[in-house]
């Protein structure tokens, strides 16, 4: 069975476009002497002559002209193959985020990364609040959180913190404070999102009422921010939220004001116990990086918030 080499007919090729030797050579980065060498092998294997050549110009034979046509098929039809095959064997981390959990970090994280690990293709997933079923059922191998250590069956590294705000309806008779405490909330229902499906109020939501001597009055719950703020709007209730929501999500009807005793809201970065690939392993490595840490924090379990 005859069989064509493929590097010949990509010589063959470069020089059946430029119509000659010289600048074909240059742009296969090759000797000129070399290539005119394996054009004349290219057309002993075929056993017909593809170039007229003079002193002066390279014109194509008929079979010449033939070649070129299927030839640039050829070469691009390998291509295609050699993408392809490649695109198969490459390794793929699904990344999911929760909300304002991915916010800045995460873009940081996926920039170091993709820096260090361009083979690894990473597809990314705003995965709703309240269900952290997708994590450990596998539809994403880690995720940003704001989850802590020990509150689910996960792996749980906290990264950051940040402060949190209260969204009021903008005609609220706070809405104008500068800052409040989490007393001057006592007689108002919160909107609460809980970080995992539960019986009653979220454990550490309720935890945090009860240390300052708030009823824990659950007005609804809400499974995204715009869900929330909505029910804010309408005046069905308050909720507290970490600074990033709350400037990622400016509306005319929804006023934020500064809790000075709220507990930090965490940023936490999540993945099964039982999955370790090197891929989330390497994943994991670089949002430490992003977070400016070397090893994970130790968090008290009574701080962060569940968005």
């Amino acid at each position: 069975m005859d069989r064509l080499d493929l590097r010949l007919v990509e010589y063959f090729v470069a020089v059946a476009e430029e119509l000659h030797f010289s600048r074909a050579a240059a742009r296969l980065h090759i000797a000129q002497p070399s290539l005119s060498q394996q054009i004349r092998r290219l057309e002993q294997q075929l056993g017909v002559k593809l170039l007229e050549r003079t002193s002066r110009r390279v014109q194509l034979t008929p079979a010449g002209e033939s070649l070129l046509r299927e030839g640039r098929r050829t070469l691009e039809q390998s291509r295609r193959a050699l993408s392809a095959a490649r695109a198969a064997g490459r390794e793929h981390l699904a990344v999911g985020f929760y909300g304002s959990a991915g916010g800045v970090m995460l873009a940081r994280t996926m920039r170091l990364f993709n820096a260090a690990h361009p083979s690894v293709k990473v597809s990314v997933r705003d995965l709703l609040l309240g269900s952290i079923d997708q994590l450990i059922e596998g539809g994403v191998d880690v995720a940003f959180t704001r989850l802590l250590p020990d509150q689910a069956d996960l792996e749980v590294e906290v990264l950051d913190r940040e402060p949190r705000v209260v969204a009021l309806p903008s005609s609220h008779r706070l809405a104008d404070r500068a800052s409040l405490q989490l007393e001057d909330l006592r007689d108002e229902p919160f909107i609460i999102n809980p970080a995992f499906d539960e019986e009653g109020p979220p454990a550490r939501w309720l935890a945090e009422q009860r240390r300052h001597g708030l009823p824990g009055r659950v007005a609804a719950e809400a499974a995204s921010i715009q869900e929330i703020l909505t029910l804010v709007a309408t005046g069905t209730g308050v909720c507290l939220l970490p600074t990033l929501a709350a400037s990622q999500s400016q509306r005319p009807d929804v006023a934020y004001v500064a809790v000075s005793d709220a507990e930090p809201a965490v940023v936490s970065v999540a993945w099964r116990r039982e999955s370790f690939e090197p891929a989330t392993r390497a994943f994991i490595a670089c949002a430490r990086r992003a977070a400016g840490i070397a090893s994970p924090l130790d968090v008290p379990a009574e701080h962060g918030t569940s968005l």
